[in-house]
Formats: C-alpha cells, sequence, structure tokens
C-alpha cells in the first residue's frame, strides 16, 4: 500500500517556457529566459497583486538569488489537488468563469492567458484558483483574435455540451488532456443540435469548414486590426461570447437515486436521524480534526458538521448530481468543503506521460486526513463492489492518520437486503462480528452507538 500511495515527483514538462515540481512547502517554479523578465514584469503590475488578494490567482514569491540564471518562483500549495474528471458540471462551469473572467481583467491591461483548460485551475474548497501564472502574457495591441480560443473550445465548452446533449460523461477527460475535436462530437448530435448555439459555431461549421480544407496544409496567420481599441473589444465580445455559451450547456441540477437521500432516507426515523447527527457532532467536537475526508458524503450534512467543527473538508460520492447539489450549495454558504466525484472502489487513477503527471486520489490522500468518515457505506462496498472486510478496514487505516467515523449496517436492514437480492448464503460471513474483528486489527475503539433502527456509529482511533 505504502507504494501505492507514493505521490509522483515528476516536475510539469510541457510549457517551453518553464516547469513547476511540488514539494512539501509549496509549487516551485521555474521560469527560463527570455520568459522570465515578462513574468517579473506582470508579478510587479497591481492588477497580479488585485487578482491574488481575490483569490483568482494563486501568490507567487520570487525565491531565486537576484542574478540566478533561472527565475524560481514559490507558490502556496493547494491543500488538496483536485482534477477536472473529478469535478460535478457546476465546478465545471466556475473554473471556465474564472478564466474567461481572468482573461478579460487580463486584457484590459495589456495582457492575456495563452492557455485554457480545465487543468490551470485548482479549488480551494468551493472557490476556483487559477494556478498557472506562465499562461500570463502580454497581448499584441493589434491583434484581435484569442490564440486560446480552440484550446477553450476542446477542453471546457465541447465537453460540456458533449454531457448535456448527448450523455458523455465528464470524467471522460481523464483519458482525453486535450479534449474533443469539433469533428469528433458532429456525427453524435441530431440535426436540431448542429444548428443550434452554440454547437453551430463551435462544432458544425468548423467540421464543415476542416472537410473543405482536408489536404490543402498552410501556415495560418493570424489577421491584426490598425486600431487597438477595436482589437480590445473583439476580444472581450469572444470572452463573453464563450461565457455566455458556457452558461447555455451546462445543465441544471437533475435528479438521481441518490440526491434526494437525506430527505428521504426512511430506514431513519427522525429519532435516528437526530441521534446520528448528534454521535457525529459529540465525536467531532472532542477530535477536533484539521483535514477531513468524507466518503459517501451524498449532499453534505455531515461534511457540513465536519466543516462546522473547524475542519477542511474534502467529500467525496459516486453520485455526480448529489456532489453538483452539494457545490451549488457551497457557493452560497462558502464552507470550507470541497466536493468530488469519485469512486473509493474505484479511485481516480494516476496518468499522463509514465503516469506521473496526475496523481492517484489515494496518492493525495496519503497522510492528509486525519480523520475518516464512511457513513452508511460499507456495505455498499461489501456487497456492490465486492470488497472483502479486511481490506477495508487496511485501506480505512492508510487513509486516516487518527480518526475513523463509521456507520456498520447489519444484514437485517433493508439497504443490505437491497443489496443482497438473495444472496444471503455468498454473503453469510458478513456479520457484526467480522466488522468488529477486522477492523480492530488496524484501529481501537473510543466510542459506539446503537441506532433503535440496528444500525452502530463507531468512533474508532488508529492504532
Amino acid at each position: 500500500m505504502t507504494e501505492l500511495l507514493a505521490y509522483p515527483a515528476l516536475p510539469t514538462f510541457r510549457d517551453p517556457a518553464g516547469s513547476v515540481e511540488v514539494r512539501p512547502d509549496g509549487a516551485y517554479r521555474s521560469v527560463r529566459a527570455p520568459f522570465d523578465e515578462e513574468m517579473l514584469a506582470f508579478l510587479a503590475t497591481p492588477l497580479a497583486s488585485e487578482l491574488v488578494a481575490q483569490g483568482r490567482l494563486v501568490a507567487s514569491e520570487v525565491v531565486s538569488p537576484e542574478n540566478a540564471e533561472t527565475l524560481v518562483l514559490r507558490h502556496p500549495r493547494i491543500s488538496f489537488q483536485s482534477y477536472p474528471w473529478e469535478w460535478s458540471p457546476g465546478m465545471w462551469l466556475a473554473a471556465a468563469e474564472l478564466t474567461l473572467g481572468l482573461c478579460s481583467d487580463l486584457v484590459e491591461q495589456g495582457w492575456q492567458l495563452k492557455d485554457a483548460t480545465p487543468l490551470n485551475v485548482l479549488f480551494q474548497g468551493p472557490p476556483p484558483i487559477f494556478v498557472d501564472v506562465l499562461s500570463i502574457e502580454r497581448r499584441d495591441p493589434h491583434q484581435p483574435i484569442w490564440l486560446a480560443y480552440g484550446q477553450f473550445v476542446r477542453t471546457f465548452l465541447l465537453p460540456m455540451l458533449a454531457y448535456s446533449r448527448l450523455g458523455w460523461p465528464l470524467e471522460i477527460s481523464l483519458t482525453r488532456r486535450d479534449g474533443y475535436e469539433p469533428e469528433e462530437v458532429y456525427p453524435a448530435l441530431s440535426l436540431a443540435s448542429r444548428l443550434r448555439r452554440p454547437a453551430l459555431s463551435t462544432v458544425t461549421l468548423p467540421s464543415l469548414l476542416a472537410k473543405t480544407k482536408k489536404g490543402k496544409a498552410g501556415k495560418v496567420t493570424p489577421r491584426s486590426v490598425k486600431d487597438p481599441g477595436l482589437a480590445k473589444q473583439i476580444l472581450l465580445r469572444t470572452l463573453r461570447t464563450l461565457r455566455t455559451d458556457m452558461r447555455h450547456v451546462t445543465p441544471g441540477h437533475r435528479s438521481s437515486t441518490w440526491s434526494h437521500y437525506a430527505e428521504t432516507a426512511y430506514h431513519y426515523s427522525d429519532e435516528d436521524h437526530d441521534d446520528k447527527r448528534r454521535f457525529v457532532s459529540d465525536v467531532l467536537g472532542k477530535a477536533r480534526p484539521a483535514k477531513v475526508l468524507d466518503v459517501g458524503c451524498n449532499t453534505g450534512v455531515y461534511s457540513n458538521l465536519a466543516a462546522d467543527a473547524g475542519a477542511e473538508v474534502v467529500s467525496i460520492d459516486t453520485d455526480l448530481q448529489a456532489v453538483d447539489r452539494l457545490y451549488a450549495g457551497l457557493k452560497v454558504s462558502g464552507k470550507n468543503i470541497l466536493p468530488l466525484c469519485v469512486d473509493l472502489a474505484h479511485p481516480s487513477p494516476a496518468t499522463g506521460w509514465e503516469n506521473r503527471e496526475s496523481a492517484s486520489f489515494l496518492s493525495r490522500c496519503a497522510g492528509h486526513f486525519d480523520t475518516v468518515m464512511m457513513l452508511a457505506v460499507l456495505h455498499h462496498l461489501l456487497l456492490r463492489n465486492q470488497i472483502p472486510m479486511n481490506r477495508i478496514a487496511a485501506l480505512c487505516s492508510e487513509l486516516t492518520t487518527r480518526h475513523l467515523i463509521v456507520e456498520w449496517v447489519p444484514p437485517s436492514d433493508p439497504k443490505f437486503q437491497d443489496l443482497l437480492r438473495g444472496r444471503d448464503a455468498m454473503y453469510e460471513h458478513i456479520t457484526e462480528a467480522a466488522f468488529r474483528e477486522a477492523f480492530a486489527k488496524h484501529f481501537t475503539v473510543f466510542d459506539e452507538l446503537k441506532l433503535a433502527n440496528g444500525r452502530i456509529l463507531f468512533h474508532l482511533g488508529k492504532r
């Protein structure tokens, strides 16, 4: 398990202007000449300070000696790194709007973004933050075309359009670093969809033009205009149009099997609900956790309790709509919760070059959380995912450095029976005694509470 949880040390290498290496005390960015002078010039502007103060742009500190050959910047580490394939639709939209809004402000001051991919954005709780300062460059005042337009469409707009119109999962972005080409989406769209905005301008017309230009290679030179004011206004209009298009294709909240679970959990009485909340609140009050992982968070009832107790929370669930509903609420409450669509039975793998560019979910969890909550999750892992009890207990021990709050669901429980599907003989070994024995190898029981419905809540401490 230790090897599986090792954080990859591969520095970034795709940007010719520099690279980033993540260390325990921050992210260190090396900037090569001649890009170093432009970077220093931007960081010296009032705009840079304002964007950092607003929390929209990551802070940068020069740590290289004054006459060093390479400029080195140190950025504060974002507490928990997430990737687009783990985001809900609302988070995709928030990252897109941050990118476009940031670029608009830069354009106004003579700068722009040369890159526009979701991978340039991280989340600090609910708010997104732009972390790739090397994407910022001086703008040609006579150039009305945003050269990152195509990248934004491929990596932001088309994945969301394909999700909302075609049902293509957003998590496919795990293997689609450069997004979709219009020609890939075009055949799957209906005729009516092809002719509607924004597919008409971002999918249909580019696909038809690509057919007419097939086999005709040649250098494309962006046209400039004499009037700098006109060039700026064209750029700003492009960014506004993209924002409108992104909002148009991002769907509203949809109902799912679990998105209203908290309101329809008939297997809990009001007394059970109250007792469960009281037990979890008491444990959080005693443990005073700094960082909590809430596995199977649903719409965040217990994640909110952990945040109210002063913890920084990462909440994961397999239901995208439940995660999206939780994120929508966080934009209002502002609580320090990062909701992600992650299946603990099939967590996000490491990916990219040598499988070391993007860390696996378990790698990012290693040593990070002092408390893990697994409420009404265990029976899903045991029955639906067929994970043995001892393997679940071992993973829980790896995920937390101190505390585990876990809920035992007995075989007599209606939800257990729903998942059992008549396979009683096959799973007759799943008993409370087996649970206690497996977890006792890694944890000590600090406290427990049996609810009226037969479920048992445990506060366990890591051995």
